[in-house]
């Protein structure tokens, strides 16, 4: 059973996500758009849409316009979670050493890293657990709730917890040997997992999870790059010159085509073989 979950199951969440997530975003992409989406006033260039698309994933400030305390709890607990998994890159990574890069000490380093990642922690915990009781205490939302909106909520909470406990003094576990194994399923030489029950779950629910979001609601992150891609897409030049068809490109400013010669030649073939 350990062989699977910690040499085989792996690979099959990580090739479930990837592929997962690629149907989602081509399918998304062959939807027919009849009609122009952009949002007034646009960005003219590249440049400027592509720093319209990161203010929104980075501040979220639509949700921000609209209510401003969910979008307190909802910016603290995806701000959170990037520097868990962040600090979980890293931290593992340096083995809580990254901080001797900027000159500190590798105790002092170990504290730092420590801190970070606790309060990082507590963070994610308390966001979570406000944005789920915001969906057990406020009627209308409670209304517009399904059951994956609760379980999103509770799995990557049991991750959560699961995390924190590994952080208990009474809890040892030795990154060097987890790092060993992380390396090992990178560079495709599986090692045997670590045998630490608290980590062998934190590690089977982090799995979970990732074969999960691509299925999920959870895939809003990528479904909002797509979606802002469209709102902030180059506006249409007004009025378009007769004879000639718009295309429209993503992140790129637009581009005509004449089509005056191509209807001329159509023209007069069909008039010489009418006669």
């Amino acid at each position: 059973m350990l062989y699977f979950i910690g040499q085989v199951f792996p690979y099959i969440a990580v090739g479930v996500f990837v592929a997962g997530l690629a149907w989602r975003v081509l399918s998304w992409l062959k939807v027919p758009v009849p009609f122009q989406l952009t949002m007034f006033p646009a960005p003219e260039t590249t440049a400027g849409r592509i720093m319209t698309i990161g203010k929104q994933l980075g501040l979220f400030t639509s949700l921000y316009k609209s209510d401003r305390t969910l979008w307190f709890w909802a910016w603290i607990m995806h701000v959170s979670l990037a520097m868990v998994i962040g600090g979980h890159i890293v931290g593992i990574g340096y083995l809580t050493k990254q901080f001797c890069l900027i000159g500190f000490s590798p105790d002092a380093s170990t504290a730092l890293s420590i801190a970070l990642g606790t309060i990082s922690g507590l963070a994610l915990f308390i966001s979570l657990i406000v944005l789920f009781y915001r969906r057990t205490a406020i009627p209308e939302v409670k209304r517009l709730s399904d059951p994956a909106d609760y379980f999103d909520l509770l799995l990557i909470l049991a991750i959560v917890i699961n995390g924190m406990h590994m952080r208990l003094p009474s809890v040892h576990c030795d990154l060097e040997s987890i790092r060993a194994y992380i390396v090992g399923l990178v560079t495709f030489s599986p090692i045997p997992i670590p045998e630490n029950s608290i980590f062998i779950a934190h590690f089977f629910l982090v799995n979970i999870l990732l074969m999960y979001f691509p299925f999920s609601k959870l895939v809003h992150l990528v479904g909002s790059v797509v979606n802002r891609a469209m709102l902030v897409e180059a506006a249409p030049v007004y009025p378009t010159p007769a004879g000639v068809r718009r295309q429209v490109k993503f992140f790129a400013k637009e581009e005509y085509a004449s089509e005056t010669a191509t209807s001329h030649s159509q023209g007069t073939g069909s008039k010489s073989s009418g006669v």
